[in-house]
């Protein structure tokens, strides 16, 4: 492993060194400096990549076909294979759902720094890797709006409205037809402990997620949900009152390979100095090392 950069002080004194590594994640982690980072990195990205990407898009599918985006929003701290993996499912599931549906892009977005989850890295960082892991996929794309062009946290119910909204503007061609804006329709992907999420209530009283977000989320637009263990997810599906209204909206995926890995137990094998290869992208897993990420004090 690289030492930090070091190098001397403006009087040359020998043996004042400064680790310029060190400081920056120091910085980036002093909660004082949270706010002043998070409005630079806005600043700095907004032109242009505050909109949303749309090279990997498909704008053609086969007639009687409804094009679909599938949209991802989460930690991604660090994003695994796994979350890759579920992308893949989740098209296969759709597009077997009576050939009803074409998947015509899908999009992870990290979310804000100010989500306040104790192990998230900076939100730049998080981007950048989500870039790294989607890099040589033809079809799923890392959208910044969320984690660098809001000023605050912003509820998933905003985030999955502003997604549709983007994705309304954007003409595709369904058969022989012209290309037409409106068509894309949009389904939130998220795995069996974010379904069941949707029936928890927390120690107050308070829903964890409000109904009326999930009528949005669910009635308006869609669900797709990878199944993460043996849960029975058709069941926790019927047995809410919100999502059993909607069950013609939800497409339920049950891999046929399950696997334990997940953003914590990249963590875990970092802060033990183990390797994480084939738990993450090869572009991700090197840019952890050369953003030396695994010495984040909430990475240990």
């Amino acid at each position: 492993m690289r030492s930090a950069r070091e190098t001397t002080s403006p009087r040359g004194c020998p043996g004042r060194k400064l680790r310029w590594h060190a400081f920056a994640v120091a910085f980036g982690m002093l909660p004082a400096f949270a706010a002043v980072r998070q409005a630079f990195m806005r600043v700095f990205h907004r032109q242009g990549v505050c909109t949303l990407p749309s090279s990997k898009l498909r704008l053609q599918v086969p007639e009687g076909r409804i094009p679909v985006a599938i949209v991802a929003p989460g930690s991604f701290s660090p994003p695994t294979l796994l979350h890759l993996r579920m992308f893949e499912e989740a098209r296969d599931a759709l597009e077997r759902t009576g050939g009803k549906f074409k998947v015509v892009g899908g999009y992870m977005s990290p979310v804000h720094d100010a989500y306040g989850k104790a192990s998230l890295a900076p939100a730049h960082h998080r981007l950048s890797m989500v870039e790294a892991a989607v890099s040589d996929s033809d079809w799923i794309m890392a959208d910044s709006w969320e984690c660098l062009c809001r000023s605050e946290w912003t509820p998933t119910v905003e985030v999955v409205s502003r997604f549709a909204a983007e994705l309304s503007k954007v003409p595709v061609a369904v058969g022989s037809n012209r290309p037409q804006c409106g068509k894309v329709q949009l389904v939130m992907l998220c795995g069996g402990d974010v379904l069941q999420s949707f029936n928890a209530t927390k120690p107050s009283g308070e829903r964890v997620w409000p109904d009326d977000d999930v009528e949005v989320i669910v009635g308006q637009h869609g669900l797709v949900c990878v199944g993460r263990g043996k849960a029975d997810l058709g069941a926790i599906a019927r047995e809410s009152t919100v999502l059993g209204k909607h069950l013609d909206k939800i497409v339920l995926a049950k891999p046929r390979v399950l696997t334990g890995i997940s953003s914590s137990v990249v963590r875990q094998y970092l802060a033990s100095n183990q390797s994480i290869r084939y738990l993450v992208h090869d572009k991700v897993r090197d840019y952890i090392f050369k953003h030396k990420l695994n010495e984040l004090p909430n990475w240990q």
